[in-house]
């Protein structure tokens, strides 16, 4: 049960499996958890502070990371030896701070692909190097993807089918081209028919499995003249359209995914528009596709709802989704038919996380939610264990099906950055936090960037893929005595674990046990508008003193107070009710104020990026590296 921290101060790989008692806590660095108890370590290497400087192997044993040398390659297998070195492409020239910045290895290891920060003096910043067999740490070809800096990568231009038989790459303005898998045969030697031909192609993703002796290859191109549309092909015949999908008018990305088995797609079309006027964050398309069969159909509209997140199943085919507003439904539908199968209910959800087998899912409110969580057996159709993880970013789950990982990480919260493991049935098994052992101050301008850099300690956790051993698939243990499990999902808030933090919510000035996340609560409908002070009441253990007769005078001016106490208490009451209102349409206001300067701020960012290399200042290159920052910022707010 190995997994890796990316932290400030470079990768810390732990063992889950291994936690001793140590009578100390809080010291993240030597894996010591908040309970006292200790996770062993078992390597530490340097890699920059962010999530995308490093990478596993599919069969975990192989770990990448970058370095200010460009890339070192450990043995997973061998206490984490150096097994490969190579060395970044463009030198660090007249002020250029280049180097490597995103990584992934090919299906079965034999390649390992590099992204550097595009320079127009460097403009190949995307090459593949071999890891095995004669070639072992040459780069073998290399491309370029304009305008890349750092963070999340848009797109993979190049990528390989399971087996590793043929290479696709991405070439703007040409389409897919099809190479063979080992990229020896030059270029210019390559046929013309293994080219799938979309010349305006933004993204494409390969099957993870083959059909008739080859994988099928989903391609979205966006809208330009024509609306934008996915396209199906197969590489027995690369160049030959199989079926197509125009998606509606305004679409600005489509989310595709595949099967287990790779023989239908789910292609999740994204609209900033919402023409029925329901939504202010857009709209959402969720289409269902059989290549096979040239079949397709409409899974959800913009009428249902924002759909906030799906997922296939990893071993039938069948696949579930979180759409509509809050409470969202949780669907199950049939991967053969696209129709729907069962529906779960409607909670507060919108994370969704299969088991390697398919038997178990976690279903979750993350961002701005509370973090309530739910394990739900599939087999069953119950739910095994509900808890909260609050504040958690990100989250996934070991190889043995058994065993959950929640992260709260940064930049998406610069604080409280922090791991915890759960068993299925929602027993925590570790927490680790990330924090520093002094609290520095602000920078005197307290801005997010000074907050950043003092605060954020911790920016992924991965586990490390288990190829080496055979985990088997096992049946939830039966429910503790006096326990009773949900059929289906529960619609009520999970109760608090002992591992759920503690935060004190911000309150504005003058305001009278209001706040900001109140406000927000109230906007999800997890709090209800105030409708006034509450009542005093008497227990049936207390007793009042018998009072003695009053004359007709004291009782007519007892009831004329009474009355105007009634009176202004329901005036209060109404205000604090229309106060309540005022602050949910100006946090409303506030936030689309925030998302109207984040996309002006995201487009000087872009306007930078026209600059020539010897053109940017130092300014420009730190705007640059917030990037990231900025879109999970409005990624965040767009989702509120």
């Amino acid at each position: 049960m190995e997994f890796v921290a990316a932290t400030k101060d470079g990768l810390i790989v732990y063992d889950a499996s291994q936690i001793e008692e140590s009578g100390e806590s809080g010291d993240w660095s030597t894996g010591k958890c908040t309970d006292g108890r200790n996770v062993k370590v078992l390597a530490s290497m340097p890699c920059p502070p962010n999530a995308f400087g490093f990478a596993w192997s599919d069969d975990g044993a192989l770990l990448a990371s970058v370095c200010d040398e460009g890339v070192r390659v450990y043995d997973a297998n061998k206490r984490y030896k150096v097994v490969q070195e190579l060395e970044k492409v463009a030198p660090d020239v007249q002020g250029r701070a280049g180097g490597v910045r995103a990584l992934y290895f090919s299906p079965l290891k034999n390649f390992l692909v590099t992204y550097e920060k595009w320079d127009p003096q460097y403009p190949e910043n995307v090459h593949v190097w071999a890891l095995q067999g004669k070639r072992a740490g040459e780069r073998i070809r290399s491309c370029t993807l304009n305008h890349y800096t750092s963070g999340a990568l848009p797109v993979m231009l190049i990528n390989w089918t399971p087996d590793e038989s043929h290479c696709l790459e991405l070439v703007p303005g040409v389409g897919v081209v099809v190479h063979d898998g080992d990229l020896e045969t030059p270029t210019e030697q390559e046929d013309d028919e293994r080219v799938i031909p979309e010349p305006n192609i933004a993204n494409f993703l390969i099957a993870p499995a083959p059909q008739r002796d080859a994988c099928w290859v989903a391609v979205y191109v966006p809208q330009a003249s024509m609306v934008a549309r996915v396209s199906l092909y197969h590489l027995s015949k690369p160049s030959k359209l199989v079926m197509e999908l125009n998606l509606p008018k305004k679409v600005k990305d489509c989310q595709m995914l595949w099967n287990f088995e790779g023989s239908a797609l789910l292609a999740n079309a994204m609209s900033d528009v919402d023409e029925t006027g329901n939504s202010y964050f857009g709209s959402t398309y969720l289409y269902w596709l059989k290549p096979e069969d040239r079949k397709k159909a409409e899974v959800c509209g913009a009428d249902k709802g924002l759909v906030q997140d799906l997922a296939w199943s990893p071993t039938s085919n069948e696949f579930m989704v979180i759409v509509g507003m809050l409470p969202a439904a949780v669907n199950l539908y049939n991967g053969t038919t696209g129709k729907l199968e069962k529906s779960l209910g409607n909670s507060k959800r919108n994370t969704l996380k299969w088991n390697p087998f398919g038997r178990f899912a976690a279903v979750a409110g993350f961002g701005t939610l509370p973090g309530d969580l739910d394990f739900y057996d599939r087999s069953k159709d119950e739910t095994v264990a509900s808890l909260r993880a609050a504040l958690t970013v990100d989250c996934s789950w070991f190889a043995d099906g058994r065993h959950f990982m929640a992260a709260t990480v940064a930049p998406r919260m610069n604080e409280g950055n922090q791991i915890t493991v759960y068993k299925y049935t929602g027993d925590p098994v570790l927490k680790m936090e990330f924090k520093p052992a002094v609290v520095e101050g602000r920078h005197e301008d307290t801005g997010a960037g000074a907050r950043t850099k003092t605060q954020a300690f911790l920016f992924a956790a991965r586990w490390r893929p288990d190829g080496t051993k055979k985990h088997e698939d096992r049946a939830a243990s039966p429910p503790r005595d006096g326990e009773k499990r949900v059929k289906g999902l529960p619609t009520s808030a999970a109760p608090g674990t002992a591992y759920a933090p503690v935060t004190n919510a911000y309150r504005p000035r003058n305001a009278e046990g209001g706040s900001v996340n109140t406000v927000a609560a109230m906007m999800r409908g997890e709090v209800a508008i105030p409708e006034g002070p509450p009542r005093e009441r008497t227990e049936p253990w207390e007793t009042k003193p018998v009072a003695a007769p009053l004359d007709a005078h004291e009782i007519r001016r007892m009831e004329k107070e009474a009355k105007k106490l009634a009176e202004q208490k329901e005036k209060e009451a109404k205000e604090q009710k229309q106060q309540a209102l005022r602050d949910l349409v100006q946090d409303e206001k506030d936030t689309k104020k925030r998302i109207k300067e984040l996309k002006q701020e995201l487009e000087e960012l872009e306007k930078l990026k026209d600059k020539e290399w010897d053109e940017l200042t130092e300014e420009d290159e730190v705007a640059l590296e917030g990037e990231a920052a900025l879109r999970a910022e409005l990624a965040s707010l767009e989702n509120k």
